[in-house]
């Protein structure tokens, strides 16, 4: 599956999972030279984190000249910026250091469909009387977590990290829902390659293609269990993630009508296979949709203060 990632206010697929995002940690040394002798060095600090990004700008999502030029304009300004990934998770502030584009898809009048950018950032420190840019909640922020004038507050931590004790607050909720939901599209999409793969199997191996049949009828059955419509139902009383709450839950039903389908199908052996590939292709897609308005609701958590109460 393909990540999401948000970088200030762009959104981004990262085009791989294992090598779309590369980080460089490093520490600094001074070095000291002696005759005859190997160099003694000593340690003065930490260099700044480098990130590397793959990512897919695609129309379908985007105007994809229009990110171009905005990720220049903040390269050009050195403007520092939030970078999230789709879980939710705050990676820092960087600026951006570099900026190649590769053009991958034209329509027939040559509009530009889908650009390919590699994006080289470094972190940002600032000012050290200065050193968080506006915007990035600092440790230590009290959020508030219950009705206005409520005593119960929580205390953000490393810059608003997703909570990781499982606890019942607001904030741990909404990331559980975040995550569940990427963790789902990602399970929707291996689902639908095994459809794929069965209906391959199935033109020239009947009975390989049975044995398969229980399997990927079981792992479609599993996506769309594992939908998290009810926590996206949920967000939608928080006034500022309902509209993308409510986009995500309606695109979970559908798709998950569409996998029901597609579950139906397989249940009538493998004559049913090729209706059952188009369902759970229409279901990706339905899904792909929306996965800007789940990485949105995981930026706006992570570095806004979202009024996590009730509309």
């Amino acid at each position: 599956m393909s990540l999401y990632a948000v970088l200030d206010d762009i959104e981004l697929e990262i085009i791989t999972w294992l090598d779309g995002l590369e980080m460089r940690y490093g520490a600094s040394y001074a070095e000291q030279g002696l005759i005859g002798r190997k160099s003694i060095i000593q340690h003065t600090g930490y260099a700044p984190d480098e990130v590397t990004i793959d990512a897919l700008l695609h129309a379908s999502w985007c105007n994809p000249a229009d990110e171009v030029a905005r990720l220049r304009d903040a390269m050009n300004e050195a403007r520092p910026l939030a970078f999230v990934l789709g879980t939710g998770e705050y990676r820092g502030v960087f600026v951006i250091e570099s900026l190649e584009v590769t053009t991958r898809q034209t329509d027939g009048y040559g509009a530009v469909l889908a650009f390919e950018c590699r994006i080289r950032l470094k972190e940002y420190i600032g000012d050290p009387a200065e050193p968080l840019p506006p915007g990035v909640i600092r440790e230590g922020f009290r959020i508030p977590i219950a009705a206005e004038g409520a005593a119960d507050w929580t205390v953000a931590d490393m810059a608003l990290r997703w909570p990781e004790d499982g606890g019942g607050s607001p904030l741990a909720s909404v990331a559980r829902t975040v995550s569940s939901a990427v963790s789902a599209i990602g399970q929707v999409t291996q689902a639908a390659a095994g459809v794929a793969m069965l209906a391959r199997i199935a033109g020239s191996d009947t009975a390989s293609a049975m044995l398969m049949l229980p399997g990927v009828s079981s792992s479609v059955n599993a996506a769309a269990s594992a939908l998290p419509i009810a926590g996206m139902d949920a967000l939608a009383d928080v006034a500022s993630l309902a509209a993308d709450a409510v986009q995500a839950a309606s695109a979970m039903r559908s798709a998950q009508s569409l996998l029901a389908g597609a579950s139906g199908a397989l249940g009538g052996g493998l004559a049913g296979v090729s209706s059952a590939l188009w369902s759970v292709n229409a279901a990706v897609s339905t899904l792909d949709a929306a996965r800007g308005a789940v990485a949105r609701i995981g930026r706006s958590v992570a570095l806004k203060e979202v009024n996590i109460w009730p509309t």
